[in-house]
């Protein structure tokens, strides 16, 4: 079974289980070279979060489990959430072991236009430095914006441009999942 459908069969378990949870959110986001997925479990003051990406041009996938602390208060316009990842990736080095691990620390924020409520802003960043990086790997981040719209209730459209970025001991660098993505998120 090749990587593209063992990506898609993960995808589909991580949607699959967070309907389970009355709290949750799933989404998954494409390109035609790149598809991810994410679920995030709301604990209230906390989440935890689970996902996968793989890139079919780079040969490259990502996954990553996570706890962030987050604001209880969702009243407001702004949602923001600290904490930690880790991250294991599977690249097609030619001359290193291929798969390598990261505790990246970071967070995200959604901000939504308080005149026009269906409409916000999300970002996220996480960042593992040469410390809290292992095997081969040096250093590595990954970053996304989007501009979402909330079409009902419970799900969210958008469109996003993300990067991930992993720069290995011997100098290379492997940018994968870059560039514009569209998606969608359900919240359970």
């Amino acid at each position: 079974m090749n990587a593209t459908y063992k990506t898609l069969l993960v995808t589909a378990a991580i949607l699959g289980t967070s309907a389970v949870n009355a709290a949750s959110t799933a989404g998954v986001s494409l390109t035609n070279e790149t598809v991810k997925g994410d679920v995030n479990f709301d604990m209230g003051t906390f989440g935890v979060d689970a996902g996968i990406a793989y890139d079919k041009d780079e040969n490259f996938t990502t996954t990553h489990l996570g706890v962030n602390v987050q604001d209880a208060d969702t009243s407001g316009p702004l949602q923001v959430g600290i904490g930690a990842r880790v991250y294991g990736i599977d690249a097609d080095l030619k001359d290193d072991s291929d798969v390598s691990m990261a505790l990246a620390l970071g967070g995200w924020y959604r901000y939504t236009l308080p005149e026009a409520n269906r409409i916000s802003i999300y970002g996220s960043l996480y960042y593992a430095p040469e410390v809290l990086s292992f095997t081969n790997l040096d250093h590595m981040y990954t970053y996304e914006l989007r501009a979402e719209y909330m079409t009902m209730r419970n799900a969210r459209a958008y469109i996003s441009y993300g990067n991930t970025v992993a720069v290995y001991d011997n100098d290379s660098r492997i940018e994968a999942n870059k560039g514009f993505a569209i998606g969608a998120m359900v919240d359970f």
